[in-house]
């Protein structure tokens, strides 16, 4: 019978599958077969009850969460900014005093050595810079994460600290494929964007072995079309072309940020949006030169056949055209 370290029951005995529990209920049942493993199970929950999320914060009992954020996990205590003692009522001066000078060597001593205090402003930037971006809280534990390998292995020291941090977002974002470019997580950090650069070459080499491939086309035309904020029907054009022309050796090489503006600019051109290449190739932070060489590439590679079909008179859209489009190898 399969368990888990704490020796809770998580596979059917039957079909192996996994167990799911019914807390209303009390049992413990298949969520393949639905053979019923335990009928009227304790329950592990807390005691209390709570309506809304601010009552549970209050009703609580343990502290946050492990988080590689923090450079000693979240473990250690923190004293409060409240001047008020366990009953509520505010701390006299002397009292206020020594409460402030134990506040101030507990923040000293939580740092002890130049690593652990290094660590600490590398992980409080990866979380400043996280924030700016809007990534994740996947993305930012996994860059924490990956620095905290460099740092244990003692490669990360006499390195740039914001260097570093940067690097660790963006193989972050790569992992998790999330659509930002060197060119924006430079610009977050304040740096130039050759130095994320050189020191994402460097924790690919020390920590990584297998091979990260870049974000793919389609989050970057997603992301294109909610920037600019152009009509959903251009997004789905463009995704069915690039769906269409997957695995052609014409675009082997080439960044994904020129061929999803190119396939938004096409897919506008058909649907009739006539969304300047200047608008696009600024939203995509790529040059107009490159929109056009994709869009060039594109065209000459592929045969788009456009279907017009004339909708009934009787309907909503009249006048209007309903396309039918495809894509082949000319």
């Amino acid at each position: 019978m399969d368990r888990d370290v704490k020796g809770c029951q998580m596979f059917c005995p039957i079909c192996g599958r996994l167990l799911i529990g019914d807390y209303d209920k009390g049992e413990l049942v298949c969520s393949s077969c639905g053979f019923v493993i335990e009928d009227h199970s304790e329950y592990r929950g807390p005691e209390w009850k709570a309506l809304d999320l601010e009552e549970k914060e209050k009703r609580v009992r343990v502290g946050a969460p492990q988080t590689f954020l923090l450079h000693d996990l979240g473990l250690t205590t923190e004293i409060g900014s409240e001047n008020k003692d366990s009953h509520g009522k505010p701390l006299s001066p002397y009292m206020h005093m020594s409460v402030k000078s134990m506040k101030k060597w507990q923040s000293r001593i939580r740092t002890v050595s130049s690593e652990e205090r290094n660590l600490c402003i590398v992980l409080s930037k990866i979380n400043e810079v996280s924030d700016v971006l809007k990534l994740p809280k996947i993305v930012t534990e996994t860059a924490a994460h990956s620095y905290r390998i460099l740092a244990k292995k003692g490669v990360a020291k006499s390195r740039s600290i914001i260097g570093m941090a940067g690097a660790s977002i963006y193989l972050s974002c790569r992992k998790f494929e999330i659509g930002r470019s060197l060119k924006e997580i430079a610009k977050a950090m304040g740096v130039d964007k050759r130095t994320v650069a050189k020191y994402y070459r460097f924790m690919l080499k020390e920590t990584e072995k297998e091979h990260i491939p870049p974000t793919s086309v389609g989050r970057y035309v997603s992301k294109l079309v909610n920037v600019m904020k152009i009509d959903p029907k251009v997004e789905r054009l463009a995704l069915n072309l690039m769906s269409q022309t997957f695995g052609s050796k014409t675009f082997d090489g080439k960044a994904p940020a020129g061929l999803a503006a190119a396939f938004v600019y096409i897919s506008s051109v058909l649907l009739g949006e006539r969304t300047p290449q200047r608008e696009i190739a600024e939203a995509a932070e790529v040059t107009e030169v490159t929109v056009r060489n994709r869009s060039r590439e594109i065209l000459n590679n592929f045969l788009i056949r456009q279907r017009l079909k004339v909708l009934p008179k009787g309907s909503n859209a009249e006048g209007k055209y309903s396309l039918n489009l495809s894509s082949s190898n000319s």
